[in-house]
């Protein structure tokens, strides 16, 4: 499959910029998918709509203010696989409960087998978001397979999100590590911390 995505933000004009590329089944040209983003307290701070023509998403999302994202700062942003019910089904968090538990049921990154943070299949641009709360960005992407997409989970997080791009090692340019937990961390999920929203990805009828 084809790997690029293209971007496109009011808040900046830096090309990586992006949010959520996500849809359905889409077995026919043109199907209209959504995914609205909750807060743990279940308040809508986010929505993403996209249109899949052949295997091109077109991607319009826009989110709220939100008290758990900063202002004038990149965050996460990734396709959850929401495929073990282990941890439960869908969007489900606890404000009550401590941020490292919200929206685990979502499960880890949309991924193929050996692939690794910066490179999973749900692996996608991160919205920056303005001065006032809010972001607003629009990309095309052919990076996702259409025919998987169906359930999935959006995941807003907290934190940037470096995409494994931590030079590890012992030359001078490189970095030592200091625990084995913290390269994990790296090496699954960009280290972008707790998941303040989510959304199922559904069909938009």
């Amino acid at each position: 499959m084809k790997r690029k995505v293209l971007a496109l933000s009011t808040a900046t004009l830096i090309g990586a910029l992006g949010v959520f590329a996500f849809g359905d089944e889409a077995t026919a040209d043109q199907a209209k998918f959504v995914a609205k983003l909750q807060d743990p307290q279940g308040r809508l701070v986010g929505t993403v709509k996209f249109r899949i023509d052949d295997d091109v998403m077109h991607v319009d999302a826009k989110l709220r203010r939100n008290r758990y994202v900063k202002a004038e700062q990149f965050h996460g942003f990734h396709i959850h696989a929401n495929s073990d019910d282990t941890n439960g089904v869908g969007c489900v968090a606890d404000p009550k409960q401590e941020g490292t538990t919200w929206f685990v049921s979502a499960d880890g990154h949309l991924s193929q087998a050996a692939q690794t943070h910066g490179d999973h299949s749900g692996d996608l641009p991160s919205p920056l978001v303005m001065a006032d709360g809010t972001a607003r960005l629009r990309f095309d992407t052919d990076r996702i397979d259409p025919a998987v997409i169906r359930g999935r989970a959006v995941i807003l997080h907290a934190n940037p999100d470096n995409f494994g791009n931590v030079p590890v090692g012992t030359a001078g340019n490189q970095y030592t590590p200091n625990s084995s937990a913290a390269t994990d961390l790296t090496a699954r999920t960009g280290n972008a911390s707790n998941r303040v929203a989510c959304g199922l990805i559904k069909r938009d009828r």
